[in-house]
């Protein structure tokens, strides 16, 4: 199947003509209804049903014209980033990460690749799950860092699997003595979200159903006020990290969660849009995954 002949049947599918296809690609009908019947042909099965002036898909041209438009999509998109990078017009990165995660492996990977590649514009965004994903589709960030929570289907991200995070409770000091500490014992002082209000409802529902957290919420819209929650006493804080924690402020201590004495950990990965692919996306994926392999 050659990418010419797909761009010709799907120009005829949306036109649903010939005659339009042909007078937009400059060529004549005959050749248009050549190249649709050597796709056929190739394919082994037929696309459409003739007849005397006019046509009908056949399940398996409904299904081509249908992925057929996503392929094309991206194609064009990798020619022009290919020309954008090879004149050196793209020079900036975009990442989004979850604001829940709070371990030092994302500081590392972004030191690493701005040293490597010194006038690149890095941009980072902090965001809740749905956040994240909606940055991603708005075309507003390159890349986002998030555990595997309501993503859409593979056709939608491109998916690169990181590692397993674990589960870190910020307790005020002296809320336990112990290590470590019971999921379903956190229910005396409730559980803070970092979201806007109109995601507080999927935040909660995400708690509940993916950890089983049986308590109360306390939402609030950032980091920082959280964590001063959290040191006066008022709530606990869950974040997630690889192996090693960025500091904290005072008055704050870290226990390890537990579900039935065993760790919490979650799924994380990387996702990119097919439909805005970004040469330094990658590369700072890569360098993410050297820098936990160190560790």
């Amino acid at each position: 199947m050659l990418l010419k002949q797909l761009e010709y049947f799907i120009s005829v599918v949306e036109h649903n003509s010939f005659t339009q296809a042909a007078y937009e690609h400059y060529v004549s009908q005959s050749a248009i209804s050549q190249q649709i019947k050597s796709l056929e042909a190739s394919l082994g099965v037929p696309l459409m049903i003739r007849e005397k002036r006019s046509f009908h898909l056949t399940p398996a041209g409904e299904y081509l014209y249908r992925n057929g438009k996503q392929l094309m999509t991206r194609v064009k998109n990798l020619q022009d980033e290919t020309v954008r990078v090879g004149k050196n017009e793209r020079k900036y990165l975009r990442i989004g990460y979850l604001n829940r995660y709070s371990g030092i492996a994302l500081q590392q990977a972004l030191m690493r690749t701005t040293k490597r590649y010194r006038d690149l514009d890095v941009r980072m965004y902090s965001g809740s799950h749905s956040e994240l994903n909606q940055m991603l589709d708005d075309n507003l960030v390159d890349i986002i860092f998030n555990d595997y929570w309501q993503i859409k289907s593979d056709n939608d991200y491109v998916t690169y699997p990181i590692s397993k995070a674990t589960v870190i409770a910020e307790v005020p000091k002296g809320y336990t003595p112990e290590g470590s500490v019971e999921l379903k014992e956190l229910l005396d002082l409730p559980l803070i979200l970092v979201c806007h209000d109109d995601q507080r409802l999927d935040e909660e529902e995400n708690y509940r159903k993916s950890m089983g957290f049986m308590g109360s919420f306390l939402q609030v819209k950032n980091l920082e006020e959280a964590r001063f929650l959290v040191g006066a006493g008022q709530g606990i804080l869950l974040v997630d990290r690889f192996k090693y924690l960025v500091d904290t402020i005072p008055g704050i201590e870290r226990k390890c969660i537990l579900n039935n004495g065993k760790p919490i950990e979650k799924d994380y990965y990387f996702y990119v849009s097919p439909q805005n692919p970004n040469t330094y996306a990658e590369a700072f994926k890569d360098i993410f995954l050297q820098v936990l392999d160190e560790f």
